[in-house]
């Protein structure tokens, strides 16, 4: 129906209307759209269950694969959990005394634990020892152990004895570790642990007997006890003793091992005391103090191990009277044989008071004194006690000794030339002078005081050494050759000998020494020949490099010799002179016994042959 035919009805009275094809519905924008989206859901539903064959055969692969990769992570999540490991589940701990006694026998307890779910293999377990330790299984302080499996949930201990030596309030750490691969794994994972033990006690014990005070130069005797307060036994110790400054070690009971302060103990039993006596002086200025300082240990690979020590000091004072002593102005002198000794003994009365009657007596030691040259003013000397006294009978000034008053006496003595050196024993000369200062009528105010004041002094003779350098035309070791007297343009050879001779002390690094003037020649010939000769061409040094040589070489022993072979070829400028063949010769060495180095020289030698007897001076000038 048009629009104009339906208002002419729609306002025509009493028209007629045909029926609505269906009720209207109330219009809801909300329904409108899910409307939609059911109809849409229902189209692509219809797509799905409209898919192809072949598309549903893929999605039915697609579903099973997932479920099987779920299952597959689900059992390998199942596993992992059965098979996994953690190292902090392994247990390693060591038990021990956390507090000892030096040289006591302890033992430390490794204790290990699976709680993994794996079984432990190859196990090995390597235990670490502190340093000053003694046990049995060996002299190493690393003990390595190959160990049995552990399975799961197992646990396994290790027993360690040893005995620790240390100081007192010493901190001992023992450390192990535990290696090993678990399961079906390669890999090797380790545990590591240590343990800490304080030494409270220390059993070996040190105890000096040694005096309070002493005087300058005086000596004395000190004792050191050795105590092994353990249950045990201890080898292989020794006792090293450090003196202070201006102690001069003279002699001990039972002597020393080496170097004067180190004595090899070997073993001492449980509570055995040992008991060392050791002489000296001391020297030190008035107030000082001298630490001497005891040690007892091991030596081990060189070096010492302490287990214990003990120190203990004495104290300078000043004696009532004093005595003090130089040689040739010097209180550490070093003599040569032959040689002059002037001794001086200053003397004193430190106190306030007056000392009468005093008596100074000097008592000489030393097979090398020649006491014939005994030069004495005022004393007197006692042949068969080798002793000088002065008192007031000879020397009236000791009659009484002011407070604060001094004085001195001289005496001199030669060396002896030659050395006594009669058999090989016959080494290390030193001369020692004892000094005493003392009163046969002491003070009242004095009378519990050791007012005697003493001294000595000690003087080292040095080894002589020398060289003599000779030279041959005719020798029996090298044949030579050309005219003598030598001529202008030929060659002429001749042998050159150095002979060494060293007297009463053992040597070390002895070498000799020699220029050949530029117109001899070298001709490196030499007897014997596994001597030690290094010559120089460039500079035309030779040196003869000898080493060691002992006491008595050249007296009983034969002299120490080395010849070698040289050439001149004379040229117009030297006829009628005569040529040298060897410049000055010095010999050096060091001298072990009074720990410094000597040496001596010998001139140089020309062609005129001063050794050769068969050659006269004339025939050691050039001609033509």
């Amino acid at each position: 129906m048009e629009l104009k035919d339906l208002k002419r009805k729609l306002y025509k009275p009493e028209s007629d209307f045909e029926e609505r094809l269906k009720v209207p519905e109330l219009f809801e924008p909300e329904k409108e759209r899910e409307k939609k989206s059911s109809k849409e859901w229902e189209k692509k539903e219809k797509k799905l269950f409209s898919l192809s064959s072949g598309q549903k055969k893929y999605l039915l692969i697609g579903s099973i694969s997932i479920v099987v990769v779920f299952l597959a992570t689900a059992g390998f999540m199942f596993w992992r959990g059965l098979t996994s490991f953690d190292i902090d589940n392994v247990k390693l701990e060591i038990n021990g005394p956390e507090r000892i006694i030096s040289g006591e026998e302890v033992v430390y307890k490794v204790k290990y634990q699976n709680n993994t779910k794996l079984s432990l293999k190859n196990i090995k377990l390597i235990f670490y020892y502190p340093e000053g330790s003694i046990h049995l299984s060996s002299d190493n302080l690393i003990e390595s152990l190959n160990l049995a499996d552990l399975e799961a949930g197992q646990e396994n201990q290790v027993e360690f004895p040893v005995r620790i030596i240390g100081l007192k309030d010493e901190i001992k750490k023992v450390s192990v570790r535990l290696s090993y691969e678990p399961g079906e794994i390669t890999s090797v994972f380790n545990n590591q642990a240590e343990f800490s033990s304080e030494i409270i006690l220390v059993p070996l014990i040190l105890n000096f007997d040694i005096p309070k005070e002493l005087v300058n130069g005086q000596l004395f005797e000190f004792s050191l006890k050795f105590l092994n307060q353990s249950d045990v036994s201890f080898n292989n110790l020794q006792i090293k003793l450090d003196y202070p400054s201006g102690f001069n070690f003279k002699s001990s009971e039972p002597q020393s091992s080496e170097e004067n302060n180190i004595w090899t103990i070997g073993e001492i039993d449980a509570g055995e005391e040992l008991e060392i006596f050791i002489n000296g002086d001391i020297q030190g200025e008035e107030g000082d103090s001298k630490p001497f300082k005891a040690q007892v240990g091991i030596l081990d690979n060189d070096q010492f191990i302490t287990y214990s020590e003990s120190i203990s000091a004495l104290k300078i004072s000043s004696s009532p009277l004093s005595a003090i002593q130089t040689v040739n102005d010097s209180s550490n002198y070093i003599a040569e044989a032959g040689e002059k000794l002037n001794y001086q003994i200053n003397y004193k009365n430190t106190t306030n008071v007056g000392i009468r009657s005093v008596v100074i007596t000097s008592e000489l030691k030393g097979n090398a004194l020649d006491y014939e040259t005994l030069d004495l003013k005022d004393g007197s000397f006692d042949g068969n006690s080798q002793t000088i006294t002065w008192r007031t009978s000879n020397l009236p000034e000791l009659e009484f000794l002011g407070p604060g008053q001094e004085g001195k006496v001289n005496f001199s003595v030669r060396v002896k030339k030659p050395l006594p050196i009669n058999n090989y024993n016959d080494k290390n000369f030193e001369i020692i002078n004892k000094v005493k200062v003392d009163s046969l009528q002491a003070p009242l105010s004095l009378k519990d005081i050791d007012i005697a004041g003493q001294n000595e002094i000690s003087v080292k003779i040095k080894s002589q050494l020398t060289v003599q350098a000779q030279a041959y035309y005719k020798d029996d070791l090298i044949a030579n050759s050309g005219p003598i007297p030598p001529k202008v343009g030929q060659t002429t050879t001749y042998t050159i000998k150095l002979r060494l001779v060293n007297s009463s002390n053992d040597l070390s690094d002895v070498k000799v020494e020699v220029f050949l003037p530029p117109h001899v020649k070298w001709i490196g010939n030499f007897n014997p020949t596994n001597s030690n000769l290094e010559y120089n061409f460039n500079t035309g040094q030779l040196i003869w490099d000898i080493g060691n040589l002992a006491s008595a070489t050249g007296i009983l022993l034969p002299v120490k010799e080395v010849a070698f072979q040289v050439s001149i070829t004379p040229g117009l400028a030297n006829v009628g002179h005569l040529l040298e063949l060897i410049g000055q010769s010095k010999v050096s060495g060091y001298d072990n016994f009074i720990s410094s180095e000597i040496s001596g020289t010998d001139k140089p030698i020309d062609t005129d042959l001063p050794d050769d007897l068969t050659v006269s001076s004339s025939q050691g000038i050039v001609s033509q």
